[in-house]
């Protein structure tokens, strides 16, 4: 027998959060959509531009490799003042402008 739409949903919800999918809403104006239809077609020059989903994920990962390279580079010097390893999350002499 088929199922409702409704038990449709309920499974591909079920799918979804066993998957580990979570959903989430995202508000922006009509000149950030703009831009984010216009950097996904070109993103794809010749061919059909990203969907605005599959979009956000690439720059959702990609972010993810450019800080985790920042912090890796950070990581590695120290600050001149303190000598704490870099990036300083607490420090006496916060607020200087030397630090």
């Amino acid at each position: 027998m088929a199922k409702s739409p409704t038990e449709r949903k309920a499974a591909q919800r079920q799918r979804q959060q066993e998957a580990g999918v979570t959903k989430i809403e995202l508000l922006a104006d009509n000149q950030e959509l703009a831009m984010l239809k216009r950097n996904c077609a070109q993103r794809r020059p010749g061919r059909d531009p990203y969907d605005l989903v599959e979009y956000l994920t690439l720059l959702i990962r990609k972010d993810d490799v450019e800080l985790r390279q920042t912090m890796e580079t950070l990581a590695a010097q120290q600050c001149e003042k303190c000598g704490d390893a870099l990036p300083v999350t607490e420090c006496c002499l916060s607020g200087d402008s030397a630090c």
